[in-house]
């Protein structure tokens, strides 16, 4: 890890932090797992600045990567995407989460050719299983897909369980450092540091 990516992750851990994207309390995932911590990666379309920051911090690992077009999933990966396409200048299709019943019928929205590789951009993974129903989708429409791209790993078993299916997914932090960052720059306590991450392991 490279200076300038730690100096991005501090900066992305605060941000989140500040707007209120990193959140404790008692909360039920989608999973239908119960999570001492939850992060609404969500709000960022609603702070400029902070997406600013953001894409910064997924360009680290996209400018390493080949592909011809960025891949959000829906819904939460669209802003994100949207600000990746803006600043790297790349090409942006996202599947439906229900293909048209009227018009065209599209199951992905944008322009693509069959045989383009596509990245797929997530806000996060927890288990994996939306990055990988876009992935699916991609394929059936002809795109070849490698890699997928997530802002916060909850380490929660979605980088392995993704990598069983054969794909490699990048993530530009995991959420225990994010923390000890909070924790160092003394945002949060320790206490609430440790709560957090001990709500990610799987109950014995």
């Amino acid at each position: 890890m490279t200076s300038t990516n730690n100096t991005i992750i501090e900066s992305l851990a605060v941000t989140l932090f500040e707007i209120g994207a990193i959140r404790f309390g008692k909360f039920k995932l989608h999973s239908g797992v119960t999570s001492n911590i939850y992060l609404d990666l969500r709000v960022l379309a609603s702070f400029p600045q902070a997406l600013r920051t953001v894409t910064a911090a997924y360009r680290t690992i996209l400018d390493q990567l080949q592909f011809d077009l960025l891949a959000a999933t829906p819904l939460a990966g669209l802003p994100l995407g949207t600000a990746l396409c803006l600043d790297m200048d790349k090409p942006l299709i996202y599947p439906r989460k229900t293909a048209k019943s009227y018009g065209t019928g599209k199951g992905i929205e944008g322009v693509w050719n069959v045989g383009q590789t596509a990245v797929v951009i997530d806000d996060l993974v927890t288990s994996g299983d939306s990055i990988l129903q876009t992935i699916v989708t991609l394929k059936v429409a002809g795109l070849q897909v490698h890699e997928a791209v997530v802002l916060v790993d909850r380490e929660q078993g979605g980088v392995a369980n993704i990598a069983e299916q054969g794909y490699k997914l990048h993530c530009v932090a995991t959420l225990s450092r994010l923390l000890h960052i909070l924790e160092e720059k003394e945002l949060v306590s320790a206490k609430q540091v440790a709560k957090a991450l001990k709500s990610l392991q799987p109950d014995d």
